[in-house]
């Protein structure tokens, strides 16, 4: 039981991290267009 509930809490986390991974690198992508649209202008 208490291996199954750390192996859960385990995959959400590695989940939770990839996810936020992936968000953060489009994040970056959008704020830098968009810097680079307000430095044009």
């Amino acid at each position: 039981m208490n291996l199954q509930i750390t192996f859960i809490i385990a995959s959400s986390a590695i989940a939770l991290y990839i996810a936020f991974l992936v968000l953060g690198f489009s994040l970056k992508d959008k704020n830098l267009k968009a810097q680079n649209i307000k430095d044009k202008e």
